[in-house]
């Protein structure tokens, strides 16, 4: 009979005895078939728990490295039909020098295409490199990812133990916060640093039904649990964050929303006024005049101290004032001034676009839908400090987060308003110099930052992306939360260091979140069509390595990971930031 594994084949002298030949063959046929045995266990990341790292080599081995690559390797095995499960998504680990190389299986195939059930199968596995693990004794070993040097062909390839399967998941080293479990053990956490994944923004990605809401729930409880002093601002298009979060957010609908109309930028304003549609030019040359016209008019007004102080200031400076300077006017003043246009005998405008002009900014000032934007705010210092310290929780008041429903606003200034609240997220933490830390949680971010280049989504294209281009210098981050991630701004996307991708069946879909994973881990996106619920392929900088793993339960949350208050660590002064908001930074004492 031929052995099992020829390397471990006794050799019998010549001139033995028959009788103690026989003997002796039985014997080396008893010990070859259990070595078999053994060396057919494969290795599973949901494998037996080993503990110890002296356990006999042969009851992990695979088989042996006959390919090799700069990113993928293949074993020689054989598979035993009663053996233990082998499939795609277990882990192995080869020796190497002072390290173990780390990798997850990829393709799993025998060699002549057939199966057999009554003996030992021949097969070829195909593994992707993902890191190495390194023995630091007497310090505890760590995971690392990419690999030093690699094995020569003929190493022996093991399955990977419990506790370096822990070591692989686990933050370089550290002790993260758990978001749910893998999915090929349950016993193992899964981990993730919130310091990298708030800084340096994420995203969540699946089609309809999956649980990206519940996801993105429990990631900004972890966050706010993580880090009392992050503000979490979360821009709601269908209304279904308030569940998630009792007693811990400030809840703004439509009804209880401020944004007076002068915090406002231009673009912003003139996609409200022309209701998403591209203006005539005679038309928005003429709405910029105007508004620059009435700012200038307000800041210049006589009758008050606050008055004179500034037209003193205009006088000195000289005419700063341009329609996108964040100072406050009034609709009042704007309507008089086209009065004033249509009344002259030349005119710069035609008088056909004056008139609807001023339709239009009449109607929107009646319509209770819009009365957020003529709430009657003058602009004053207190007036920017209540909306800001309203939207931004400054200080928190024991509810660190801000979830804006959406739902209620007309279709037209939904733009408009994300724009405004991405872009003051931006200028507030700007200010602050690093001691005000917000995240922007943007649910269907599709609608805002679609990968087209269209007009209609300059303003909140650019606030958005200002956000993720540069945020993180001023602990401003980005959370982006889609459908689509072949319809999202590619820009916007790229700067997401950390995504958690969970079931995506279109091939487009697919190839973003290929493009964005490397090739260290692109056969588990060949798995996001059929991941179940809740599951995720999570990748980037917040983990150890990519992995497949299932979010916990929010509704099983315990209390003490529930976000809660705590006190201000460094107290912002809001009538200061308010200054500096409205003036643009002109005044910085």
């Amino acid at each position: 009979m031929q052995s099992l594994d020829p390397a471990s084949a006794y050799e019998v002298g010549e001139g033995a005895p028959e009788s103690d030949l026989n003997r002796r063959d039985a014997l080396g046929l008893q010990r070859r078939l259990e070595i078999a045995r053994q060396t057919l266990s494969p290795a599973t990341a949901d494998g037996d728990r080993v503990n110890d790292r002296r356990e006999s080599a042969p009851q992990r081995v695979i088989g042996h490295l006959i390919s090799l690559n700069g990113t993928h390797g293949v074993i020689d095995c054989r598979l035993d039909p009663a053996g233990e499960d082998w499939s795609v998504g277990h882990l192995i680990t080869i020796a190497h020098r002072n390290a173990r190389l780390v990798g997850v299986v990829c393709e799993v195939a025998t060699v002549d295409a057939r199966w057999s059930e009554g003996e030992a199968n021949l097969a070829r596995v195909t593994f992707e490199l993902n890191g190495e693990i390194i023995d630091r004794a007497p310090d505890p070993s760590a995971f690392y990812r990419g690999v030093r040097s690699y094995p020569s062909l003929g190493a022996t390839v093991h399955r990977m133990r419990a506790d370096d399967l822990r070591t692989t998941y686990t933050f370089r080293g550290k002790r993260g916060v758990e978001i749910g479990r893998l999915s090929q053990n349950s016993s193992i956490p899964a981990e993730i640093s919130i310091d990298q994944m708030t800084a340096r923004h994420f995203a969540v990605l699946g089609s309809t039904g999956v649980g990206k809401t519940t996801a993105a729930s429990l990631l900004i409880s972890s966050a706010i649990a993580a880090r009392p002093n992050l503000r979490v601002l979360v821009l709601d298009p269908h209304n279904e964050y308030a569940s998630h979060f009792p007693g811990v957010a400030q809840i703004i609908d439509s009804d209880s929303l401020e944004l007076p109309i002068w915090m406002f930028r231009f673009d912003e304003l003139a996609e409200v006024i022309f209701s998403g549609r591209p203006p005539h030019p005679d038309e928005r040359d003429a709405l910029y005049e105007v508004v620059q016209t009435a700012k200038t008019n307000y800041l210049a007004g006589a009758g008050s101290a606050t008055g004179s102080v500034l037209r003193r200031k205009l006088s000195i400076e000289g005419p700063a004032v341009t329609a996108d300077t964040p100072s406050p006017f009034r609709i009042a003043d704007v309507v008089a001034t086209i009065d004033e246009w249509l009344g002259k005998l030349e005119q710069r405008y035609p008088r056909s676009d004056l008139r609807a002009l001023r339709a239009r900014l009449e109607a929107l000032s009646r319509d209770f839908r819009y009365k957020f934007m003529f709430s009657g705010r003058t602009g004053l210092e207190e007036d920017v400090a209540l909306v800001i310290s309203r939207i931004f929780r400054i200080p928190t008041g024991g509810l660190p987060i801000t979830i804006v429903k959406l739902a209620g606003l007309p279709n037209e200034v939904v733009n408009s308003v994300v724009s405004v609240l991405a872009r003051l997220a931006f200028e507030v933490a700007f200010w602050c110099s690093g001691s005000f830390e917000v995240s922007v949680i943007c649910e269907e971010a599709h609608r805002y930052i679609p990968s087209g280049q269209g007009h209609d989504f300059a303003p909140v294209r650019r606030a958005i992306g200002r956000i993720a281009k540069e945020g993180r210098k001023y602990g401003a981050s980005l959370g982006v939360i889609s459908q689509r991630p072949s319809e999202l701004d590619p820009t916007v996307l790229s700067q997401c260091s950390t995504t958690f991708a969970m079931r995506l069946p279109n091939d487009n879909d697919k190839k973003i979140i290929a493009d964005a994973v490397g090739v260290s881990a692109l056969s588990m996106v060949a798995l996001l069509p059929s991941i179940a619920d809740r599951e995720a392929i999570a990748f980037g900088e917040a983990m150890a390595m990519p992995m497949r793993m299932k979010f916990s339960d929010v509704g099983l949350q315990s209390k003490d990971r529930r976000p809660s208050a705590s006190s201000e660590t460094a107290p912002i002064d809001l009538t200061r930031l308010s200054r500096q908001l409205r003036d643009g930074g002109r005044d910085n004492h």
